[in-house]
This record gives structure tokens, sequence and C-alpha cells, in this order.
């Protein structure tokens, strides 16, 4: 990836960070993948949770900035694993703590029931009502773009470096 890309090149998946997250998908599996994206929409549900209640310090800033980041990964996951790139989004949730929650009861229709189109269907919509609300966050907690990318890069980097140390 370039030095410090902006979240819009990210999300674009450059070649590296393609390649980086296909490999994790290879590697991990989609069953473990799967999980480890509604593990980490609850981790953003917590970080915004921290963030209402102790206001906008730099630790819950923070907090925020790297579980989007993390999302923003995992919404990746989740469109190449399930081919639901480019769906329109329907739902809108009222919080991104339920748009979060609505991914997550997705996710596990899909690894429970298996990928009916429907079950299909309500994942592609979640996750484009996250992407929202990731979005959103952003501008109402003055996170940059750049910002994002780093954090991305940072966890690409680091995903790499343990798919290579695993094996």
């Amino acid at each position: 990836m370039s030095e410090h890309p902006t979240i819009e090149e990210v999300y674009k998946r450059p070649e590296y960070f393609d390649a980086v997250w296909s490999k994790s998908i290879e590697y991990y599996g989609v069953t473990k993948q799967s999980i480890v994206c509604m593990e980490e929409c609850a981790e953003l549900i917590e970080a915004y949770d921290d963030r209402k209640r102790d206001g906008l310090t730099d630790g819950t800033r923070s907090h925020m900035v790297e579980e989007m980041a993390d999302v923003l990964i995992c919404l990746w996951l989740l469109e190449h694993m399930y081919d639901i790139k480019g769906c329109d989004n329907r739902t809108r949730h009222p919080s991104p703590v339920e748009a979060c929650a609505a991914l997550i009861k997705a996710v596990s229709k899909i690894l429970r029931y298996d990928t009916e189109k429907e079950r299909l269907d309500g994942l592609a919509d979640a996750a484009e009502d996250v992407r929202r609300w990731v979005m959103l966050l952003e501008t109402e907690n003055g996170i940059t773009d750049e910002e994002l990318g780093e954090w991305v890069e940072r966890k690409t980097v680091r995903q790499q470096r343990r798919i290579e140390d695993d094996k």
C-alpha cells in the first residue's frame, strides 16, 4: 500500500490489502473469519458506548478509530467471502449499536443456517448500514480518512506477519 493511504484508497482494494486479506480468508477459513467479524462489531459497540459514557477523550477517540478500522476490514472480508459487494442498503438503523447488532445477527444466521439468498441480502443490507454508520462516526468524532487508513494499514501488515509466523 502507499505510505499513508486514505480509507477510500484502502477500500478500493489496493493489491497489497487485497492479497493479505484474501490469504487470511484462505488460511483461517470463512467460518473463523466470520466469527472474527462478529467480534469486531461487538468491539465497535463497546468503543461507541465508552465514547458516549466518557465523552470524546484521547483514549475513547483512539479506541473508536481502531475499532472502526477493524470493522471496515471486516466489511471487506464479508463482501468477499459471501459475494455481497455493491448491494443497496434498505435498512437504516437509528444507531451504530443497532446496525452492528444487525450485522452480528445476519452473520450468525448464515453460519447456522447456510447462505440462502434472503440471508445474503440481509447480510448485504446490514453491512451497508454499518458502513454508513462508520462514515458518520468518522465525521461526528473528527476522525480523518488518513487516521483510519493508517490503522487499516497497520492491521494489514500485522495480519500478514501473523500468517507468515504461523507457517
